[in-house]
């Protein structure tokens, strides 16, 4: 099977999120199962610079052309780079006026938001590239709204693109949050036939992710949970009566982690390495950790490591409210991350006063990463809502049973121990968006953990899960074989207005 991946972001050449480690490592297990798959994203000046610190250069391979946006004409050029490993090529699209930037999301020069018209041109130049390398895939699997544009071009501009007749689409959401709302008058940039405007159309805006979820064959989330929770009109971020819509073509598939990365028997980064048969290492790893924090090593009681992006989704604020009562209770806190900055400086603040109890690192530091999931005793992860989440698979793979906020990936990774369970359960759950549920359950799980056999169930529990990119990518590939089972869908070929609207 071909399969081209396009993307706003892949790791290691552009991240800002989770969606740049999906597409840095999908794309790879997929090869390794015998696909034939490339990526395509943006050159950007982030690329540029990743690619000389790894002494290497990207390889031309098209002469400049021009895609139409609209009225716009703009030059771009095609360049070839490599996944890590060699075994996935990277299609670079130069487009200088959009990319070059120094942020991945940057404004354009006047201040004004023009990812419209920036990521329209990565799709175009991609799906023409596509044409002229001769490389157009069976499966077009496009990520967030940024390159929802594609499903449309090839269910509403066919004509433009002859040689993908038999091509199939498959649209994932990373995060639902963001849509892609600009103003009507930025349609015309598109480049789609005027009658299609009325169903890009959303609460008197474009939304480019809703006329994505219209056009694609097949649409696809970071889990099952998750799947459901966004047909659901809480969850949904008000594309719920779109998304409810496609429940019959929505699949939830968690993501996977790399562990040649996140592995304790093998990782460079932590002290001491160990294994669920050898669990030594992190008696010793714990310590380092305590030590580099300015906190007792020599003592008992539950410590809990946090690491992650400082907002308001991912539940923080739910702790701060008892976070005095569960230091008074001897539990201990290791913090890594950065964010809004009324979150940061309560933190701050806390590290200040409650030095030998609570740590903070405002910031981010791989290693430091990598020794917290390691030396930590549980992971704290009490988020509002949570597409997938990874922390929470690095933590099960370190042995460091998650504590968790039971919502999207984190209700389909993480089985919460209740006392009757210890022969499956990897953490400990809540339901309750609330600072009372968060301190009972981390007061359970600090009881738990001084029963010494118990805990080590727990962790050897949770270091046998399965969640590497291979078993997603098996998961990926059927959703693949369903589009073209579907092939055409009635959703692919949807008119420019659909009664549900």
């Amino acid at each position: 099977m071909r399969i081209a991946h396009l993307s706003a972001e892949a790791s290691p050449f552009a991240k800002a999120g989770g969606l740049g480690d999906v597409v840095g490592s999908l794309p790879v297990a997929q090869a390794r199962l015998g696909h034939e798959v490339c990526v395509w994203m943006p050159f950007y000046r982030q690329a540029r610079a990743e690619l000389r610190r790894r002494g290497l250069a990207a390889q031309r391979e098209s002469e400049a052309f021009e895609v139409g946006l609209g009225g716009l004409r703009e030059p771009v050029t095609l360049w070839r780079a490599s996944l890590p490993g060699g075994e996935v090529p990277v299609r670079l699209v130069e487009a200088d006026r959009f990319f070059n930037r120094t942020h991945l999301y940057g404004l354009a020069p006047d201040g004004r938001d023009d990812g419209l018209v920036r990521f329209a041109c990565l799709v175009r130049g991609a799906l023409e590239g596509m044409q002229r390398l001769g490389k157009v895939p069976d499966v077009l699997h496009v990520h967030d709204w940024h390159t929802a544009l594609a499903p449309m071009a090839l269910a509403w501009d066919r004509g433009r693109y002859p040689g993908f007749s038999d091509t199939v689409t498959v649209l994932t959401i990373h995060n639902l949050a963001y849509q892609g709302v600009f103003g009507p008058e930025d349609f015309d940039y598109l480049g789609l036939p005027a009658l299609r405007l009325p169903a890009l159309m959303w609460n008197g805006a474009l939304n480019l992710l809703k006329a994505g979820l219209l056009t694609a064959t097949e649409v696809t989330t970071v889990s099952p949970t998750f799947a459901w929770e966004i047909t659901t009109p809480e969850g949904g971020f008000g594309l719920g009566p779109i998304l409810r819509h496609r429940v019959g073509e929505l699949a939830g598939i968690v993501n996977g982690i790399d562990t040649e990365v996140w592995n304790p028997a093998t990782d460079p980064r932590i002290p001491l390495r160990y294994s669920a048969d050898d669990l030594d290492g992190k008696l010793e790893d714990r310590r380092t950790l305590l030590t580099m924090a300015g906190m007792d090593a020599d003592r008992p009681g539950l410590v809990v490591g946090m690491i992650g992006r400082l907002t308001v989704q991912k539940g923080y604020e739910l702790l701060l409210p008892v976070l005095d009562e569960l230091l008074a209770d001897g539990i201990r806190f290791v913090l890594l991350g950065s964010g809004d900055a009324h979150i940061e400086e309560r933190f701050r603040l806390h590290a200040r006063e409650s030095k030998g109890k609570f740590w903070a690192h405002l910031g981010f530091d791989d290693p430091l990463a990598h020794l917290i999931e390691a030396g930590a005793d549980a992971f704290l992860m009490p988020s509002l809502f949570e597409p997938c989440g990874l922390n929470q698979l690095y933590s099960l793979a370190y042995g460091t049973p998650p504590i968790v906020r039971r919502v999207g990936g984190l209700a389909d990774t993480v089985v919460g121990y209740d006392g009757s369970n210890a022969d499956h359960a990897t953490g400990f759950s809540f339901d309750a968006a609330e600072p009372t549920a968060l301190r009972d359950t981390v007061r359970w799980a600090a009881r738990c953990h001084r029963d010494r056999e118990l805990w080590r169930r727990l962790m050897r529990n949770g270091m046998s899960q399965d969640f590497s990119w291979r078993k997603s990518a098996e998961r990926y590939v059927e959703v693949y074989r369903r589009a073209a089972r579907r092939a055409r869908s009635r959703w692919a070929t949807a008119p420019a207005t659909l009664p549900i609207l």
